[in-house]
């Protein structure tokens, strides 16, 4: 029967002559401890009234009648008390207290001092009923998660995990009223960090945004000043002179920002046109060079009519001096780079490059990150002819308590052997860090609104 291994009886067997009794009465303390269930374990008197097959457990320096008969069984039966010595492992219900324990050999124990793991359960409720959609659930009013200490056999930390799939699937906090959402918080349907809230469960708008790969915060809903984004060059990087502020950009102009270094040299290859023919205009063809970047940067329905701007090419000088850059097996020397004069601590650089005849680097400074076509690097990037037109953009801090002021420039480009060829469309430099869209174009300069 279950319940009956260990089962010590406090009786001495009888005489054959009486096996009826003795089997009686075996049959007595099997329906007292099978399943068995007691009153109470705390008391160490028996109580003034009693029902036939009462049980109780004994507690400790019990008196009276049950004097001696400490953490025994207790069993009201025939109007007198019966005891049982439980063996190691007799489980017994304890009404009052609704609790399980154990006899351990020397002391009742409840059975959930000794539960040290819970696998693979399939729900769990804790004040409340967990269900198929919810398979853990709790209800209460506080909740604590408590490093372990060192002490303790734990480091001291608390580091909270959650894991999605993919970064189409959703990992977040819902923050519900009245079981309606009001504010979600996590990676939601991407994998950079998002704050949201709804004024009906139903509606959601983001308020908060941080790019994984950047640290950078955008708010879209609110009034805060973002991606600014004005062309400190007075030209606009348009290679057409400080007047050069209407649509059109006449002839090549170098300007006075860009510094040629190791007899490196510079000349106007060609214009963006203003109502191209090549994309149906009167003004005539583009230098196919130029109709591949705008070919790149812009719809097919916004590459005819535009702002013009020259395009600058830089020819590499025989000089081989000023810091050079070895990469890939080969050595590149300085042939082109922003003037040195004051700067601000932080600041963004954005243009477009094509390497014509060989490989060219773009140089890194400590505290610039350069990103090619979008894809983010701290070291130094080699641009090959293969590439085609390169978006670069470079954005530079400078801790000004480590700086003189005037340097790193956000532009150091390398070639490799004289009459190397690059190309150069666009620079713009602007303060502060700000995020530049690859296909930017022109970015224009203050000295455009004035007269």
């Amino acid at each position: 029967m279950e319940n009956s291994p260990n089962l010590h009886l406090p009786y001495i067997m009888p005489s054959q002559a009486q096996k009826h009794l003795t089997h009686n009465e075996a049959l007595d303390v099997l329906d007292a401890t099978v399943q068995l269930t007691v009153i109470d374990r705390d008391l160490t008197e028996p109580p003034d009234t009693n029902a036939e097959g009462d049980r109780y457990i004994v507690a400790l320096s019990a008196s009276g009648e049950w004097q001696g008969q400490d953490s025994r069984v207790a069993i009201w039966r025939d109007g007198a008390w019966q005891f049982l010595t439980a063996g190691i492992g007799w489980r017994a219900w304890i009404v009052d207290e609704e609790v399980l324990v154990y006899w351990s050999g020397s002391a009742w124990e409840t059975c959930q001092s000794r539960i040290t793991e819970l696998q693979n359960l399939s729900r769990l409720g804790i004040g409340a009923k967990a269900d198929a959609v919810n398979p853990f659930s709790a209800k209460l009013n506080t909740a604590l998660w408590g490093a372990r200490p060192v002490a303790e056999g734990g480091n001291g930390d608390l580091r909270y995990t959650m894991n999605k799939e993919d970064t189409p699937n959703t990992l977040s906090l819902l923050m519900q009223s009245h079981w309606s959402g009001r504010a979600e918080i996590g990676l939601i349907s991407d994998e950079n960090l998002t704050i949201k809230v709804s004024p009906d469960g139903a509606t959601w708008m983001e308020a908060l945004a941080i790019d994984r790969n950047t640290a950078r915060i955008s708010a879209p809903a609110s009034n805060f000043l973002t991606d600014y984004a004005v062309n400190l060059f007075a030209d606009s990087g348009r290679f057409a002179g400080n007047d050069a502020r209407d649509i059109s950009a006449a002839s090549f102009v170098s300007p006075p920002y860009l510094q040629f270094l190791n007899g490196a040299n510079v000349a106007g290859f060609g214009r963006y046109i203003n109502n191209s023919s090549d994309y149906g205009g009167t003004a005539g063809p583009l230098v196919p060079e130029i109709k591949n970047l705008i070919d790149g940067i812009r719809a097919p329905s916004q590459r005819r009519y535009g702002v013009e701007f020259q395009v600058a090419c830089v020819t590499m000088g025989a000089g081989s001096s000023y810091d050079p850059v070895i990469s890939g097996g080969s050595t590149y020397f300085t042939c082109m780079t922003l003037s040195f004069g004051p700067r601000v601590p932080k600041m963004t650089f954005h243009c477009y490059l094509r390497a014509l005849d060989a490989p060219i680097a773009y140089r890194a400074f400590p505290g610039q990150a350069l990103i090619k076509n979008g894809v983010r690097s701290t070291g130094n990037i080699l641009i090959d002819p293969a590439d085609g037109w390169v978006s670069m953009t470079v954005e530079d801090a400078q801790n000004p308590y480590e700086s003189n002021g005037y340097n790193p420039t956000p532009m150091t480009v390398h070639s490799r052997g004289e009459g190397d060829r690059l190309l150069l469309a666009c620079p713009a430099l602007m303060g502060g860090i700000t995020s530049i869209d690859d296909n930017v174009g022109v970015i224009a300069g203050i000295n455009r609104w004035l007269g």
